[in-house]
């Protein structure tokens, strides 16, 4: 059986969310001084925007490592897929989430708007590019087997 070690799976997913996080935080500031918006919220929702975005990179850092982890490694571009659905499925339910979304319905629909979203911003794009570059940097590590007649067998890392 193959696996990714913690702390390679971990890199991966914090170079993924941050990095694309950032992508799209600066491309939304640009987009609000572009057409003479306000950079942020006033009064006390930088507070509120502050903490979803912080929930969200803890969120979305925990589930792309875990989906290194428990999945065996993939070739680079079916990494960048399931990894991809994957941000792209945390992206929208914790943007859509603390709008209190009465049923599960009204929450995939509002997941799906902020995932359409995050392409404007450039943050869906930027995902998939990093771990389309960070993929490659993956360890695999292969775990001990055993043979029919008990004799330990040694396998390679690859």
């Amino acid at each position: 059986m193959m696996f990714t070690p913690w702390r390679s799976a971990l890199t991966y997913a914090a170079w993924v969310t941050v990095v694309s996080w950032l992508i799209g935080t600066v491309v939304l500031a640009g987009y609000s001084l572009a057409f003479g918006d306000r950079l942020g919220p006033t009064g006390p929702e930088p507070l509120t925007w502050c903490r979803d975005q912080a929930v969200f990179l803890v969120v979305c850092t925990t589930v792309l490592a875990l989906g290194r982890r428990l999945l065996s490694p993939l070739p680079r571009w079916r990494a960048v897929i399931v990894d991809g659905i994957l941000y792209m499925l945390v992206l929208g339910i914790a943007n859509a989430a603390p709008y209190g979304a009465v049923n599960p319905g009204q929450l995939l629909d509002a997941a799906a708007l902020y995932s359409f979203f995050g392409l404007f911003t450039l943050q869906l794009p930027a995902a998939w590019c990093v771990s389309a570059v960070r993929s490659g940097k993956l360890d695999a590590v292969l775990k001990k087997r055993y043979t029919l007649d008990g004799n330990e067998r040694a396998t390679p890392n690859m």
